[in-house]
């Protein structure tokens, strides 16, 4: 069954370019998962809430929002990105969503920033977790495993 062998050749490979395609990512040090950070202060967290008319009625969305100082290589920087979420996902019908996402941000209190070592004026309070890659590895693997396995398959029924 030469079909298999390339079949299961055909996997190995997509699994090995996935493997090597995060291996070179992860090294890279590129993305704000690798970020370094610095303490910074909170000088100010609000939820800022908008009203508006729809054919429903009036509609209010409530943004979280939050400024904070930092000092990098000597140079003071300011920011209000909590995070790199787009607008859509860090606006919420529910104050009390608003509130939560800003309370452990209280004016004042020292945090956490971590900054792009390229452009340390882009800045955020959360980093997100590289879950992605560990999916992707995942996924290589797998990927390889049944190839192999699909190979063997071809050449048991070959002889």
């Amino acid at each position: 069954m030469p079909f298999l062998i390339f079949l299961g050749s055909g996997a190995m490979l997509l699994g090995l370019a996935h493997l090597i395609w995060m291996i070179v990512t992860k090294r890279r040090s590129q993305g704000i998962a690798n970020w370094p950070s610095v303490e910074g202060q909170v000088l100010a967290a609000a939820v800022s809430t908008l009203a508006r008319e729809t054919p429903e009625g009036i509609r209010r969305t409530h943004t979280p929002v939050i400024t904070y100082a930092y000092e990098v290589a000597g140079q003071p920087h300011t920011s209000h990105r909590l995070n790199f979420l787009p607008d859509s996902s860090t606006t919420y019908a529910d104050v009390t969503l608003a509130r939560a996402a800003i309370a452990p941000f209280p004016t004042g209190a020292q945090v956490k920033v971590y900054y792009n070592p390229t452009n340390p004026q882009q800045s955020t309070l959360v980093k997100p977790r590289p879950s992605a890659h560990n999916v992707v590895i995942l996924y290589g693997v797998v990927a390889m495993i049944v190839g192999a396995g699909i190979i063997i398959l071809g050449i048991l029924l070959l002889s």
